[in-house]
Formats: structure tokens, C-alpha cells, sequence
């Protein structure tokens, strides 16, 4: 094998070896380190491997072999202030996500590459119910990993316009933790003890992606990324138990299935260049969240017919679950980079998202918000020399570091079940190492 593909595969398992990292919001931060410091401002940028994600025809105009590999360190906190509490309620998950990328060269005017990483998930994690807070009864727990490996192919129709597709294999997971009221409500008063629920579901699916890079001029480039809806049949394991002693066994393991729907989003991006060392860019993205409309589980009926053979009746609720019924909605992402020589880049941006579900109906399993984000981070690209011949270039090195913080202002749901005012505020620390060769 060559140089060139011998580097290829070493750096695809790097990618399976990573994608699969941990990771409240669905999909409000960055997955290129570079493209974060930008307030993710960065379809019509796209000059590292992580176009693959941003908007895949920015691979065309990408030179040699290029990998990235971005880590994120994340800090949420959102709080929940119920009437009569005391104290907020609090969900502080940390999580540690990672995105990495690879683009190759084909030929003058074909570029491929692959990606694994993380666009969509969520995650709330409220007092454990040893000490259970005001909202246990709806969840205690909700989480959503979606993992993503797209390979894309970009070419280059002229010297100034590419485009490309690229292929999504994606991995989901779901998490359900909640109490809920006893199956034995109104029919054996001495029964009557909540029975908590866990359903664990995970599936996998197909999607594509398309974009296209325009440049109009040395001073402003323009770009698109399209993603159509794409729905996961998911399936698991469903526990029950008593937080008492007695525990049937037929409330342990039973089968459920549930559905997800990644949503369909679009997103048209401006680059403008004023001067050399200056440049900035704007985003605008749409997502069509309304087709999100449940977040449900439901048993296998073999559970309900041991539990009539035991009992003697049978229980109504086959579905668990709620309605999210969310809305579409957009985020506005700005940018700004400033050259102070040829090898570093001071960047700066801000990210507005708007909530997708209405202030009024916000529910403890997806309490989203309206996010503000403020980025701010420093890049280094430059050459990198062989460490025993220090005048021999054999490529080029990239790192760029940045800080996000974001705050949500407060909202108050008159949810009858919980009327809780939220506000969320998080921290995001980032990294990441490029390579380039042959370019």
C-alpha cells in the first residue's frame, strides 16, 4: 500500500474508535472546534475536514489528505423552580462528545471524505428518586445519542462552484427513567405503591445529505447544506420495579419499541472578506422540529398477558409517554476572524436559538429554550517540519482552542402537571489537532 492509504486507514480507526463518545437542547453546539469559535457560522467557510458535517462540497476544494479531530468538554445546568419548592430543582449533566473527519484528494476536481460524530441529542438528568423532586412522576431521566458516520463525495463543477452528497448511518439510543402510578390505581387499594419505569430503546438508519460552495468573488462565498427527516425504529427493554422490597418478576425486561424522527433542516451560509486578514460569516438555519411530535414507549403485549394471568385484569396503558408536539424552528450564527499574522487567527461569534417547544407547554423531558451563545477561541495553521530534518516540510498542522458560554432566559411553563419556571445556562470548552499532507 502507499504513503497515502496506509494514513487513510490508520486515521478511519481513530474514527471508530471515537465516535461512540458520551454525550439540554437539541443539537445547540458545534462539532468542528474551528466552526464553534465561529458562533457555527461556518457553511460557506468550510477550509478544514470537518465540511464533511458543514456542507460536503466544500470537500472539493480541500487539497491532499486533511484530518481533524475536535473534542468537547461540556458543563449544563438547567433549572426547574417549582411553586412551593424551597430550593431549584437542578439537571447537571457533564459530557465529553468528539468529532473527527477525514477528506481526501481523489483528483483535481473530486474530494471524499468521512466523518463520525454527534449532531442530535439531548439529555436531562433531575434529584435522584431517593429524594424525589416535584416533576418524578413525568421523568427523572430522558437522554438521545445519535451517532452519525457519512462518508461524502464532492466535486468540483468549476473553478468557482462545487457540490456534494454524502451517505448518514446513523446509531440511536433513548433513555426513559420516570415513576408513574401504580398499575394497581382504583382496583386493590393495598397495591397501590408507584412503580418505576426504565425504557431503554436503540435502532439505527439511512439518511443522505447534499450541499453546495459558491464562490462569487475573492471576497464572498456563499454555501448550503440540506438534511431530509429521517425516522428510527427503535426497540429494547422495558424494567419495572417497586422501590419497596417486593418486585414481580414479570415487571423486569419486558420488551418495548418506540420511534424517533431526526429532523428535516436547512442552512444557507455567507462568507465576506473585506481585507485580507479579515473575514466574517453568517448562517441561517431552519429545522423542521414539528415532526417530533411524541416521545413514547410501548410494551410488548405478552407483558400484559402475564400480568392478567397474575392479577386477574388487565391494564389500559399500553403506550408510555408524552406529547412534545414542537414546533419548527431557526438559529441565526455570526462570526468573526481576524489574521494577526499568517499563522494565527483570533475568532470570535455569537449563536441565537430559538426554542422549539412553546414557553407554555415546556415539559421536563425536553424543556428546550431559547439559547444565547457567545464563542470566543484562537487558531494556529501552519507548516510542520520532520523532527529530525527541521527544514524539510512534510505538512501542514492545525490547533485551535475556544470557551462557549450560553444562558437561556427564564420561561414558566403552565404545563398542568408541572408549572415550572426553567432557565439553563452551559459551558463549553473545546480543542482541536489537524493534519495536512500533500497539500
Amino acid at each position: 500500500m502507499g504513503k497515502k492509504t496506509n494514513i487513510l486507514f490508520a486515521a478511519l480507526f481513530v474514527i471508530s474508535g471515537f465516535c461512540y463518545l458520551e454525550a439540554s437542547g437539541f443539537r445547540n453546539f458545534e462539532l468542528g472546534a474551528r466552526a464553534a469559535t465561529l458562533g457555527g457560522a461556518f457553511v460557506a467557510r468550510v477550509d478544514d475536514s470537518s465540511a464533511v458535517f458543514y456542507n460536503p462540497a466544500g470537500v472539493a476544494f480541500l487539497s491532499g489528505i486533511r484530518l481533524k479531530t475536535n473534542i468537547h468538554f461540556l458543563k449544563l445546568r438547567l433549572k426547574a423552580e417549582y411553586p412551593g419548592s424551597q430550593e431549584p430543582y437542578e439537571s447537571t449533566p457533564f459530557q465529553l462528545r468528539g468529532s473527527h473527519f477525514i477528506s481526501l484528494n481523489i483528483k483535481d476536481r473530486i474530494g471524499f471524505g468521512i466523518g463520525g460524530f454527534t449532531p442530535n441529542s439531548m439529555e436531562t438528568k433531575w434529584p435522584e428518586p431517593l429524594a424525589p423532586w416535584a416533576g418524578h412522576y413525568l421523568s427523572i431521566i430522558s437522554k438521545l445519542n445519535s451517532y452519525y458516520i457519512r462518508p461524502v463525495l464532492a466535486v468540483k463543477v468549476s473553478n468557482n462552484l462545487a457540490v456534494g452528497v454524502g451517505m448518514d448511518f446513523i446509531f440511536s439510543d433513548v433513555i426513559w427513567l420516570c415513576d408513574r402510578v401504580s398499575f394497581f390505581q382504583g382496583i386493590d387499594p393495598s397495591l397501590e405503591i408507584d412503580v418505576a419505569s426504565k425504557s431503554k430503546v436503540s435502532g439505527k438508519g439511512i439518511g443522505f445529505v447534499t450541499g453546495i460552495l459558491i464562490r462569487i468573488s475573492e471576497n464572498l462565498r456563499i454555501g448550503g447544506r440540506y438534511q431530509p427527516k429521517v425516522k428510527l425504529d427503535l426497540e429494547g427493554l422495558n424494567d419495572f420495579y417497586y422501590r419497596d422490597y417486593w418486585e414481580p418478576a414479570f415487571f423486569m425486561n419486558q420488551e418495548v419499541t418506540s420511534a424517533f424522527t431526526m429532523p428535516q433542516e436547512f442552512v444557507l451560509g455567507f462568507m465576506y472578506s473585506p481585507a485580507k486578514n479579515l473575514n466574517f460569516q453568517l448562517d441561517i438555519q431552519w429545522n423542521e422540529m414539528s415532526k417530533i411530535k411524541h416521545w413514547e414507549f410501548n410494551l410488548n403485549p405478552q407483558f400484559y398477558e402475564e400480568f392478567e394471568d397474575f392479577y386477574g385484569f388487565r391494564p389500559e396503558d399500553v403506550r408510555q409517554g408524552v406529547d412534545l408536539n414542537l414546533r419548527n424552528t431557526w438559529r441565526i450564527m455570526f462570526g468573526t476572524e481576524y489574521y494577526l499574522s499568517d499563522f494565527i487567527a483570533l475568532r470570535a461569534g455569537y449563536t441565537y436559538q430559538k426554542s422549539a417547544v412553546d414557553g407554555q407547554m415546556l415539559h421536563p423531558v425536553f424543556p428546550d429554550l431559547d439559547t444565547n451563545i457567545l464563542s470566543l477561541g484562537i487558531g494556529y495553521e501552519g507548516p510542520m517540519f520532520a523532527i529530525y530534518m527541521k527544514d524539510e516540510r512534510i505538512g501542514g498542522f492545525s490547533f485551535d482552542i475556544y470557551y462557549q458560554y450560553g444562558f437561556s432566559p427564564s420561561s414558566t411553563s403552565t404545563l398542568t402537571e408541572f408549572p415550572a419556571a426553567y432557565k439553563a445556562s452551559r459551558w463549553i470548552i473545546g480543542v482541536a489537532v489537524g493534519f495536512n499532507f500533500g497539500s
